[in-house]
């Protein structure tokens, strides 16, 4: 008996071991998803302190890859159902073809089989039999052959076709398929785009209403024009190299030399066309170059452009012919054209939804260039628009046709 209630007392101790190490690992669990947590909560604040300590424009500039990114995407998707239209109805237009072809075999085929019909069980043997010469027998025979060789071709045609019908209709379906697929992707990326858009727009809402991000912004953009400074000098500069090697080349070859600065890229003489170029889009100037003030927070800005106001995708034309010695993205201008006019005069257009043109195209005046976007801009679809000769600005509306 007390052996029984030693063992029942030991085992009761076991127990009671086993739930206080339960409650143990259940403690030091809850302790280790508090800790997980509080790791998660600082990475969090790391990342976003991270993002705040990037420049603004660096943000703008990743936010409009982006964007350009899921408009590649959404514009390559669109491309392939357009294909898969394209093939649905080729594949339609061969059904129909197809099935047009078998209503008229089906036909003749129903002909051929009343004709043995009527023959009855025979078949063609009371026609070779009737005959009354050997050389009757041949000439029914050989009429024969060539009937039943006409009607193995029917026959063969026909199934042909069949199996023509099953595979474009098997076609169909897996192309419709497709299809169906393409559209719920793209329907999907255009959702992603469009949500992509609007935490721009909420961004951009946010620097222009804080003052202090908004000021930063300013002064970021002003290195940005420092660096575009800087580009087309470097641009103006090679330019320059690239003429003297020509004459001194030329010098050796005993050629006449030619001037610097004096050729076009594409005929026309620059100077000559102040006050009677073409706008480079149809909208509203609502910036206006030298002097002024920020409308928003009354700081004293010195713009060395113009902006147009415009619909987003209007198209950008060259204002004169010349060449295109930059178009890529450039921080602070988004999407950058830059036209050499020769006789170092450059425009420059700002802030494109598309370029259309790459280094080296040659361009007319009025020739189309871009589209209007809002790639790099705090203002919305606008185009920056600027002259420059040797490096330095001129206004641009000194230069524009009087509308």
């Amino acid at each position: 008996m007390r052996a029984w209630v030693g063992a029942f007392g030991l085992l009761v101790v076991m127990c009671l071991c086993l739930v206080v190490r339960a409650e143990e690992i259940q403690d030091k669990t809850k302790e280790l998803t508090t800790i997980k947590k509080e790791i998660e909560e600082k990475r969090r604040k790391i990342k976003e302190a991270s993002k705040e300590e990037k420049s603004i424009l660096t943000q703008i500039s990743e936010m409009d890859k982006k964007l350009a990114g899921k408009e590649k995407e959404l514009f390559s998707i669109g491309r392939e159902i357009e294909t898969t239209d394209t093939d649905i109805e080729r594949i339609e237009s061969g059904i129909t073809d197809v099935k047009g072809r078998l209503a008229l075999k089906r036909k003749e085929i129903e002909k051929r089989l009343v004709a043995l019909y009527k023959l009855g069980g025979s078949g063609y043997l009371p026609v070779l039999f009737s005959a009354t010469s050997s050389e009757d027998i041949k000439r029914r025979g050989k009429y024969l052959s060539a009937v039943i060789h006409s009607d193995r071709v029917l026959f063969s045609s026909f199934a042909a076709d069949l199996d023509d019908l099953e595979r474009s209709v098997s076609d169909l379906k897996s192309t419709r398929s497709t299809l169906a697929l393409l559209k719920e992707t793209a329907d999907k990326k255009t959702g992603d785009l469009l949500r992509e858009k609007d935490r721009r727009s909420t961004y951009l809402t946010g620097i222009r209403e804080k003052k202090s991000s908004y000021e930063q912004a300013l002064l970021e953009l002003e290195t940005a024009e420092r660096k575009l400074s800087s580009l087309i000098d470097k641009l103006l500069k090679e330019k320059e190299e690239k003429e003297r090697a020509a004459r001194e080349q030329a010098k050796k070859e005993n050629k006449t030399p030619a001037k610097g600065h004096t050729s076009t890229p594409s005929g026309g003489n620059f100077v000559g066309l102040k006050g009677k170029l073409p706008y480079p889009t149809s909208g509203t100037i609502i910036t206006k170059y030298g002097k002024g003030k920020d409308p928003k927070y009354d700081n004293p800005v010195y713009n060395k452009g113009i902006e147009i106001k415009a619909p987003e995708g209007s198209p950008i034309t060259s204002v004169a012919d010349g060449e295109v010695v930059y178009s890529d993205y450039f921080a602070g201008y988004g999407n950058l054209v830059i036209i050499d006019h020769g006789d170092s005069y450059y425009t420059v257009y700002a802030h494109a939804r598309n370029l259309l043109k790459k280094v080296g195209d040659k361009v007319k005046a009025r020739e189309k260039i871009g589209t209007v976007g809002d790639t790099g801009s705090l203002k919305g679809p606008t185009l920056y628009f600027e002259i420059r000769h040797h490096g330095n600005t001129a206004d641009p509306e000194l230069w524009l046709a009087a509308k």
